[in-house]
């Protein structure tokens, strides 16, 4: 069973810049791949959270932009 790991958009820049703090990866950004729908946003209570696994599939280069 599938269980994602869903992150607020401030604990995903923490976790993100614990493994590599020379990341080019800001809120601005994450703010943006959910708008053009590279990431999948969900609205849990008032906060926006993102899968991180998602996210990782991106940065690594195993999902593509849809256009």
């Amino acid at each position: 069973m599938y269980l994602p790991r869903l992150r607020r958009i401030s604990d995903v820049l923490k976790e993100v810049k614990q493994v590599d703090p020379y990341t080019c990866l800001n809120y601005k950004m994450l703010v943006t791949l959910m708008k053009q729908g590279v990431i999948t946003p969900l609205k849990y209570g008032n906060a926006w959270v993102i899968n991180m696994d998602e996210l990782l599939l991106f940065v690594n280069g195993k999902k593509e932009i849809k256009q």
